[in-house]
């Protein structure tokens, strides 16, 4: 039968992305969700247990959804949480993340690694990044289904070629490329845009969840990212779609690594922040929290610096807003901790400075996810299994 054959064809991979985005569901669910034939969602999920991809446990007795509709409870069927993983890697400027993600989104073996100004060259990062990569991958008896770097900056997504990443200063390096010769695992490596891989696992499973629409900025101490997500589809424009730290905020103001004046980054971010409190010697992630912590406790120099930076951010927001007309604006990393802050500053200066804001009573709340990021790089590892369960993991060593 079409889409249930020997190749793990279509219905295997619909039931599968299903249960990998849904959780556990009934196969009376699972059946009534795809609008598939009850036969072809049975062969889907023999193929996909036979594959150890998805669990089948006992029947729901009395919840919703259970029955078959001929008075029999339907068995309840999930991804295999002892399933194939994905290795998940998070660069920024001052860290490299790596993490083995499962199809039930559950993350292991996290490391970090900080990163020096001596470390960010390519000819010294990228063999690091490999040897990272293959300690992650080969640490675990489960086999791994897929790679994927999330890089800031200006990629390429469908080659992995970094076209720039300023913080690190990369100009044209084929990343994807190199690493598929340097790591030592038969599986496909991709790199994406850390942002908007973020944003998608925010917007899949954490803050953006049940929006029709969202606009979401992160910042990893250094540097704002953005994403906007429309219907489930994420604005990418070549992988260079809404750099918002590259919005003017003061024209004529500092310059920035862009080549800029003014931009958002300079102003919102922890180096920003760090400034405005006259601390500014160290950007680490404990120097922010002790300025949070003081203006807290009433400190007055913490507190005006809180207030000019998240001032800042609302000048951002606002034309970013006026332009997109999200349902939903999500802050996520230091700009979370920033909203929390100065929660009321932000609410009422965007209403007040955004005709849109007021007009569609936009939602503003920060992110739900500790590793967005290593969750959305896995959801971009994992593409190749969920569309062709079987012709991928033949192809990947057990």
């Amino acid at each position: 039968m079409p889409g249930t054959g020997d190749d793990g064809g279509p219905a295997a991979g619909r039931v599968l992305t299903l249960l990998h985005r849904r959780g556990p569901l009934t196969r009376a669910a699972v059946t009534a969700e795809l609008g598939l034939a009850a036969s072809a969602v049975g062969t889907a999920l023999s193929d996909l247990a036979a594959l150890d991809l998805v669990r089948v446990g006992e029947p729901r007795r009395g919840s919703s959804g259970a029955s078959t509709g001929r008075g029999r409870p339907s068995p309840v069927v999930e991804v295999n949480p002892d399933g194939p993983v994905a290795v998940a890697v998070q660069v920024s400027a001052d860290r490299v993340t790596v993490g083995r993600v499962g199809l039930d989104r559950r993350i292991s073996h996290v490391r970090e690694h900080a990163l020096t100004s001596a470390d960010t060259d390519p000819a010294t990062l990228i063999p690091a990044l490999a040897d990272a990569i293959s300690d992650a991958a080969h640490g675990t008896e489960r086999r791994c289904a897929g790679v994927c770097i999330a890089m800031p900056g200006f990629i390429r997504e469908h080659d992995g070629f970094v076209r720039s990443t300023l913080h690190l200063g990369w100009n044209d390096v084929p990343l994807a490329q190199r690493l598929g010769g340097m790591v030592p695992i038969s599986v496909p490596v991709a790199v994406g845009r850390a942002a908007t891989l973020a944003v998608l696992a925010e917007f899949r499973y954490g803050a953006g969840r049940g929006a029709a629409s969202m606009l979401a900025l992160t910042c990893e101490r250094v540097g704002i990212g953005g994403g906007f997500i429309d219907a489930g589809v994420p604005l990418t424009g070549g992988g260079h779609a809404l750099e918002a730290g590259h919005i003017i905020v003061e024209p004529g103001g500092l310059r920035c690594p862009c080549g800029a004046r003014g931009c958002l980054e300079m102003y919102a971010d922890s180096r920003a922040l760090l400034r405005a409190a006259g601390r500014r010697r160290h950007v680490r992630e404990d120097a922010a929290t002790g300025i949070f912590d003081d203006a807290a406790a009433g400190d007055h120099a913490a507190r005006e610096a809180v207030r000019v930076t998240a001032g800042h951010l609302v000048t951002g927001l606002t034309s970013l807003v006026n332009t997109l007309a999200p349902e939903r604006v999500v802050l996520m990393g230091f700009l979370a901790d920033l909203y929390r802050a100065a929660e009321d500053l932000v609410r009422d200066g965007l209403t007040a400075s955004s005709v849109v804001a007021r007009a569609g009573r936009i939602e503003v709340t920060t992110g739900d996810l500790r590793h967005a990021t290593l969750v959305g790089a896995a959801e971009r590892a994992f593409a190749p299994l969920l569309r062709q369960p079987r012709t991928v993991l033949d192809a990947t060593p057990s």
